[in-house]
């Protein structure tokens, strides 16, 4: 629209960026499953709030028209790591691949697509959390909004969807502290 102001045309790709984000979710540059609003819908409120290693992302929502995913990325909760510091929570993400199409037929079904306006239920402290990354040939992706807002058990035809893909790539990231190791308290001489 600026570009018609200032008396030019819009672009192609001005023009199908509009499209997108108005018909669903914003395209980010790539999947990020250590970015500030995925670790927040994750659980993980203050893990990314100092870093700048990972960008802000756009916030999760529908399948935009027109895009066309190949891949999907699933960031997950529930597993722990140790190392010399302690035991830490950490994310998990999983790059999937196959045919998508089942999954985004689950995501775009009008049982499973979120309301407008709702915001997800809050989270049990020990229940599972999804964060989900739709990737297209070039590596731009789409966050799309989960039914219950990734919380806990997922909708059995999303997860269907999900189970259908191959799991190319699992990558696990220790995000918060959570048992710190006891070291040995020193001994007077």
């Amino acid at each position: 629209m600026l570009a018609a102001c200032a008396g030019g045309e819009p672009t192609a790709s001005t023009a199908d960026a509009a499209r997108r984000s108005a018909s669903g979710a914003s395209v980010s540059s790539g999947a990020d499953c250590l970015a500030p609003q995925v670790l927040a819908a994750l659980g993980f409120a203050g893990a990314g709030a100092g870093s700048t290693a990972h960008p802000d992302v756009p916030e999760a929502g529908l399948v935009p028209d027109g895009f066309t995913a190949v891949s999907a990325v699933l960031c997950t909760t529930g597993e722990t790591l140790t190392d010399a510091a302690g035991r830490w929570a950490a994310v998990t993400a999983t790059r999937l691949e196959g045919d998508v199409r089942p999954l985004i037929t689950a995501l775009t079904a009008s049982s499973t697509v979120p309301a407008a306006g709702t915001s997800a239920a809050p989270c049990g402290e020990d229940a599972r959390r999804s964060d989900l990354w739709l990737v297209d040939a070039l590596g731009a992706a789409v966050r799309v909004a989960l039914p219950s807002g990734g919380c806990g058990t997922l909708p059995v035809a999303v997860s269907e969807g999900l189970d259908a893909l191959d799991a190319v790539d699992v990558e696990h990231y220790p995000v918060e502290l959570v048992g710190p190791r006891a070291t040995a308290a020193p001994t007077g001489g």
